[in-house]
């Protein structure tokens, strides 16, 4: 009786599917299921681009979150040290960027890059003026 149970157990989980062999792309092609939402870029987001200097990294992805949770469909993606796709540069130490409009916010320079979107306008606004002035503020690269 106990050999039959498990033989029936073996075969309702062989037609279901529960008991499949592991085999398949994991590509989001083939039968192995649906790829990761995590796992590349989301349809609909724009990707804004900010070089940052390495002595401010550490401070960023505070605003890099702030910055996305006031526009969700923008995806910052910093890069501490020189990134020549950046559309904003954010350094502390005086820039030669040709090509770009500099503003200081305090000790900050920060260039949005001529042919920039209007998200990278936005961005240097929020630093500016925004939530990420308070960000800022709160980590001690500006003073109040």
């Amino acid at each position: 009786m106990r050999g039959l149970i498990v033989v029936l157990i073996a075969g309702v989980l062989a037609t279901g599917g529960c008991a499949g062999v592991g085999s398949g792309s994991n590509d989001g092609s083939g039968p192995a299921g649906p790829v990761d939402p995590g796992s590349g870029p989301q349809a609909g987001l724009v990707e804004l681009r900010v070089a940052v200097a390495e002595s401010l990294a550490k401070d960023f992805p505070a605003v890099e979150q702030g910055f996305e949770a006031q526009n969700p469909s923008i995806e910052v993606l910093v890069a501490p040290g020189e990134d020549e796709s950046a559309e904003v540069v954010v350094t502390d130490e005086p820039v030669a960027v040709p090509g770009g409009e500099v503003e200081t916010i305090g000790p900050l320079r920060v260039v949005l890059v001529d042919g920039a979107g209007a998200e990278a306008a936005a961005f240097v606004e929020f630093l500016r003026d925004g939530e990420g002035r308070r960000i800022l503020i709160d980590s001690g690269v500006l003073r109040p």
